[in-house]
């Protein structure tokens, strides 16, 4: 499994983390806010200071579905849609437990990136596009655990502040089947 968030790690992120911590504000939200809802633009861009969000679609079922996390010191928006097109984002971004971040408007930072990191986009968009390729490939080729045992590892402590049903969500497996997994591991 390529690595949670793996893009944020292969893109220089320097100049957006320092413009953010420069220009952003300390902003907290309490377990389940919504920083941005499916089919509405993202109009923000955080660093997570403290706790986690999650991102997550409704599926045709009406559950909730998790796709992915973002963790502390990691960025947070939607960057596919809403930074890239100033479209409606495909995913809704709340806070999977009480976090504080510091936010800027989107609308600024796209701005300023385009201006000091005119490639920002072209590559970031290029390791999105292989880490979903990746995660698509892994739900295919590799069991629920290896899958499980690869995002603990990424996550250490992090994980521990996400509910079990989110966890089973994200790797596509029913709650039982991770606390089987679980058990298998400890």
């Amino acid at each position: 499994m390529a690595r949670l968030n793996d893009f944020l790690f292969n893109v220089n992120l320097k100049e957006l983390n320092s413009f953010i911590e420069k220009q952003g504000t300390t902003r907290f939200y309490l377990k389940g806010e919504s920083m941005c809802e499916q089919g509405q633009v993202c109009r923000r861009v955080a660093i997570v200071r403290k706790g986690y969000f999650k991102y997550s679609v409704i599926n045709a079922i009406g559950d909730v579905c998790v796709t992915g996390f973002s963790f502390h010191g990691e960025v947070v928006t939607d960057f596919v849609c809403s930074f890239m097109f100033g479209k409606a984002a495909f995913t809704s971004i709340s806070a999977g437990c009480d976090a504080e971040v510091i936010e800027i408007d989107l609308d600024t930072v796209r701005q300023y990136m385009a201006e000091r990191y005119p490639d920002f986009v072209w590559q970031t968009s290029a390791q999105l596009l292989v880490e979903a390729y990746n995660r698509y490939l892994d739900l295919h080729t590799k069991p629920p655990k290896q899958r499980y045992i690869e995002l603990i590892s990424h996550c250490n402590e992090d994980i521990s502040l996400i509910p079990l049903q989110e966890i089973a969500s994200y790797l596509s497996i029913s709650r039982r089947q991770l606390q089987r997994i679980r058990e298998t591991i400890v």
